[in-house]
Parts: C-alpha cells; sequence; structure tokens
C-alpha cells in the first residue's frame, strides 16, 4: 500500500471521527440519556429534574431504573447525586429512601440494610448511637432510636454517670445520670404561702419566677396552682427512699420514688403541684397545667404511657422546669425530656 492511499485513509477516518464528534456534542441531552438505556418517557422526565450541572454526572454513570425516584425523594440532595448513584450501582437492590438516608448522613462504610436505611431516615435519629442501634434488640427502627437514645440498651442504674450541671435548666437527671451528695444549688429561694403548701417549699430563682408567674396565670382563669414538695436534698431523698422501699420493696419503690442522687427534685426545677396522687389528673387544675405549663416553661416530667423511656409510674403532679424554648419543642414534638436532651443537647 502506497503512501497517497494510507494517507487517504488516515484522512477519512479522522473525517469520520470528527463527524462522530460534532454529532455526539450537538445532541441533546435527552438524546444522550436514550443512548444509555432510558425510555423516551424517562429521558423527558431527568431532563426536568435535573441541572445541567448534574447532566454529565448522570451521563458518565449506567443505566438506573431507580434514577427517578432518587431525583423525586423529599429528601434529595443535589451535591450528592453522584455518591447516590455510586452507592446504588454498588447495592443493586437497595431500596431507593433508603439510598437517600445513607448516603445523606454519610453512612456508607456501614454493610448496606434495608434496617440501616429505615434507622437514618428517623427524625431523631444520632449517628453517634449508630452502632449501639445495629445492637439493639428490635426491629423496629422508630422503637430502636427512641428507646436506645434513652439508654435503654443498658438496665437502670447501670453505666451511670454524673450529670453535667453546666447544662443549667435542662441538666438532666433519671435512673442513668446522677448529682453528687455535695451538689445543692446556690440560688434557692423560699415560696410563700401564696404558692406553696408543703414544707419542701424551695426551688432554683428561675423556676421559682417561672411557677409564681403560672401561678398567677391560672387564678386569672380560677384555677389554684400550689407547690406541694420542691427542692429536696440528698440526704432528705436518702430517708425518703429508704422508707418506701421498707413499705413496699426495692423493685417497687424504684417504679415511682428516685435513689438518692438520682432524684430531680435535687435539682431545684421541680414542682410536685397541689395533690401528689392519680386523682389530680382529674383535676380543672391538672386539664390547665396540660395546656399551659409549657408556656412558662414547664413539662410533664413522667407522662402516660412513656414510662419505659423515663423509668417512672405516671405522675401527673410532678412538673420540671426546662425553660420556654425547650417546653414548647417537648411540648409540640411529644417529648420526654430524655428524647429531647439526646437529641437537642447531646447530639447538638
Amino acid at each position: 500500500m502506497n503512501k497517497k492511499i494510507i494517507i487517504t485513509i488516515i484522512v477519512f477516518l479522522l473525517l469520520i471521527g470528527g463527524i462522530f464528534i460534532f454529532v455526539n456534542q450537538n445532541k441533546s441531552f435527552e438524546e444522550k440519556l436514550k443512548d444509555i438505556g432510558y425510555s423516551d418517557k424517562e429521558a423527558k422526565e431527568i431532563s426536568n429534574l435535573v441541572s445541567e450541572e448534574d447532566e454529565n454526572i448522570i451521563l458518565n454513570n449506567e443505566y438506573n431504573d431507580d434514577l427517578i425516584n432518587i431525583l423525586n425523594s423529599k429528601n434529595y440532595k443535589d451535591d450528592n447525586l453522584k455518591l447516590y448513584l455510586e452507592y446504588a450501582s454498588n447495592n443493586k437492590k437497595a431500596d431507593t429512601n433508603a439510598i437517600i438516608n445513607i448516603v445523606n448522613l454519610d453512612l456508607t462504610d456501614y454493610e448496606y440494610s434495608d434496617f440501616l436505611g429505615e434507622l437514618a431516615g428517623q427524625k431523631y435519629f444520632i449517628k453517634n448511637n449508630l452502632d449501639r442501634y445495629l445492637k439493639y434488640d428490635s426491629d423496629d427502627a422508630e422503637k430502636t432510636v427512641k428507646e436506645v437514645n434513652c439508654n435503654l440498651d443498658y438496665d437502670y442504674y447501670e453505666n451511670t454517670k454524673e450529670t453535667n450541671t453546666d447544662d443549667d435548666n435542662l441538666m438532666l437527671v433519671n435512673k442513668y445520670y446522677y448529682l453528687t451528695e455535695d451538689y445543692e444549688p446556690d440560688d434557692l429561694v423560699t415560696l410563700d404561702s401564696t404558692y406553696n403548701m408543703g414544707t419542701n417549699n424551695q426551688m432554683r430563682k428561675v423556676a421559682a419566677d417561672a411557677f409564681m408567674k403560672m401561678a398567677d396565670a391560672a387564678r386569672l382563669d380560677n384555677i389554684t396552682i400550689k407547690n406541694a414538695s420542691g427542692y429536696r436534698s440528698y440526704e432528705y431523698q436518702v430517708t425518703l427512699y429508704n422508707d418506701y422501699v421498707k413499705r413496699d420493696g426495692k423493685q417497687a419503690a424504684d417504679t415511682y420514688s428516685a435513689r438518692a442522687g438520682y432524684s430531680e427534685h435535687q435539682t431545684g426545677l421541680v414542682s410536685d403541684i397541689n395533690q401528689i396522687e392519680d386523682a389530680f389528673e382529674n383535676t380543672d387544675a391538672f386539664k390547665w397545667l396540660s395546656e399551659n405549663s409549657y408556656k412558662y416553661g414547664f413539662i410533664l416530667r413522667f407522662p402516660k404511657d412513656k414510662e419505659n423511656l423515663t423509668g417512672y409510674k405516671y405522675e401527673p403532679w410532678h412538673y420540671r422546669y426546662v425553660g420556654t424554648k425547650a417546653a414548647k419543642i417537648i411540648h409540640d414534638e411529644d417529648l420526654t425530656l430524655e428524647e429531647y436532651y439526646a437529641y437537642y443537647i447531646q447530639n447538638d
């Protein structure tokens, strides 16, 4: 083959290649999508869903029959498109929502499972708790997140730690977090007979001021609210708890009374209101508190049907001051203080 023929062939091939490149470059995005396997309908919908910047990401990946669902997901994040496609490619049977949830929370190092995706999709999911969620003996993702966040993967009074008093109004005191024997608030004030009916008539000033404001507001609605038991010292709680144990046994006492150091009353942020008995639930005062206490920074601390989360039986009389901001979130989202603390304080 002479030199002229070789040159002619090379020129011809370059010309054909140039034409191919020219034609391909001038194809629309939809046409290019169809070239990699998307139907006319899929190509049109995808074209309407993605930004121009994301077109090449899609074109550089193989056909994905779940792409439209990914793009339509309510939790879809444009910056994560490449990661979604890579993860979907590596996990062919992965659920769309699971892909979105796992990638969004950067959990791709964990072995894929539908349950992992369900966990990651829970509103109160805490990444630092993931290993504990996966070890917990439950196949219900919502239940797992809720209970592990409240430390129920440990037995009561197991794995306890001193509470962080720097959390101030939001310090958590329960069967996992304790106050030391020498802890006593330095801003206790005494409630007079207008607001108090019991012997334990002290509260921290911020809580006492809020309590008096709440009681004054209730009075305008012809409702009487008085403190029946506020601050209790460590020593007081020792005697109270031991008396209950002698009377009912330790197992029963632990359902309604705190061990010394684990009582919220030691914070000075608690008030048992009016009558310390279940019948309080049937009073106008309880109804008023249910509708209004959060407006003054107080929450019902041990609500009905959440005994497993708080560790105590339902106490309609026991209110805890947490401040108006936290109280509104707890009220609006129907949380216990344990749930709020795990997600909004520890997870912050």
